[in-house]
């Protein structure tokens, strides 16, 4: 096969784009979304969580998306598994992601960089030239794993340049998120529950010791990220095992939440997983970015969980703040770049590994 070379371009709705096409709507079967998607109109499929994309394959010596976005959110293009090129979304557009294709079968994969408070983004479909196929993607992972977070597993800054690095949604790109690396280094699918700034009772910056209008536990039975109805429907998707990395916005800024308060809440969200899921494993992990007593509060929980209420399956991995080497490791605002994600990510799976038994690779950890 000769190299693949992708050309962007972006276009009104309008834009015919190619001389002979057709289109093919979001609800075509053959087009496969992993996250938590909206199917209430399968024709304008919405989204807003970090994380989610979308899967096809094509035999088109062209092929463009239709999308709209409420906001401004970030996507990647994979085709044929390798990371071609960022594209943003406005508003309604048509944008070409692939032009002068030989006629084979090219796997494509667009993937939500950025998070809900970005905006809700629509599928719409996408053209291919006249002759050309849209193909059931096949390859489905038989694992599964849904992450519960804060900015952290956004991915919130990890193309920022350096810890001195404001933020900005460009340098946010979740594919680079310890989360996926480690559902790539598993060969499973996953789903990203995570918003920025949000503890287990107390959101980043509060002046109290409780943020009286919600943490990131309430996000947890949400459809949207942004909003509170719909609720997700959780028979459409079960994990095989859940990691919840939360408590770094609670401890960052005095005043400190009581232990009884912040563990009262963490194990009212572990129940809630295991109501919704079965008795599965739940991984709790705590760090890079914050220490004590976050630390000991988490792992102590867990201990009671697993001593207490004879609850086995719930464990504890703490990952050090000297794990991060600010000068190597560290994108916008101090947050983890790739580098960093990716040390997280080496730290974190064999410990999953070696619970449920799993194999994984080291390639992308390695390089």
């Amino acid at each position: 096969m000769k190299k693949l070379v992708l050309t962007f371009f972006l276009f009104p709705l309008c834009f015919s784009g190619f001389s002979q096409f057709k289109f093919i709507p979001a609800s075509d079967k053959a087009f496969r979304y992993v996250g938590r998607f909206d199917f209430s109109n399968p024709d304008e499929v919405r989204f807003d969580w970090s994380g989610v994309y979308i899967q096809f394959i094509v035999k088109s010596s062209e092929c463009a998306v239709r999308m709209s976005d409420t906001g401004h959110n970030y996507y990647n293009v994979m085709v044929d598994g390798e990371p071609s090129k960022t594209f943003e979304v406005k508003s309604d557009t048509t944008l070409i992601i692939a032009g002068g294709l030989e006629t084979l079968a090219h796997k494509i994969r667009i993937y939500k960089r950025t998070e809900g408070n970005q905006g809700i983004g629509t599928f719409k479909g996408i053209r291919i030239s006249e002759n050309g196929e849209l193909l059931p993607w096949k390859e489905i992972p038989n694992r599964k794993i849904e992450f519960i977070g804060n900015s952290i597993t956004c991915g919130y800054g990890t193309e920022g340049l350096s810890g001195n690095e404001r933020w900005k949604p460009s340098t946010e790109n979740n594919y680079m998120s310890y989360a996926p690396i480690m559902a790539r280094a598993f060969s499973a699918d996953y789903h990203i529950v995570a918003h920025s700034g949000e503890g287990v009772v107390r959101n980043y910056g509060y002046k109290e010791k409780i943020s009286p209008n919600g943490t990131m536990p309430r996000r947890f039975n949400r459809l949207f990220d942004e909003k509170e109805l719909p609720l997700w429907d959780f028979r459409q998707w079960k994990p095989d095992l859940v990691v919840i990395n939360l408590g770094t916005n609670d401890f960052s800024t005095q005043p400190f939440p009581d232990r009884e308060a912040f563990q009262s809440a963490y194990e009212k969200l572990i129940q809630e997983v295991l109501r919704q899921y079965g008795d599965l494993p739940v991984f709790c992990v705590v760090g890079p970015m914050i220490d004590e007593p976050c630390y000991s509060y988490v792992k102590e929980m867990v201990e009671n969980f697993r001593s207490l209420q004879q609850k086995r399956n719930i464990y504890f991995v703490g990952i050090p703040t000297y794990l991060i080497d600010p000068g190597k490791d560290n994108g916008s605002d101090t947050h983890p770049n790739y580098s960093g994600a990716k040390k997280m990510a080496a730290h974190v799976l064999p410990v999953i590994a070696s619970v449920l038994g799993w194999d994984y690779q080291q390639n992308e950890i390695e390089r």
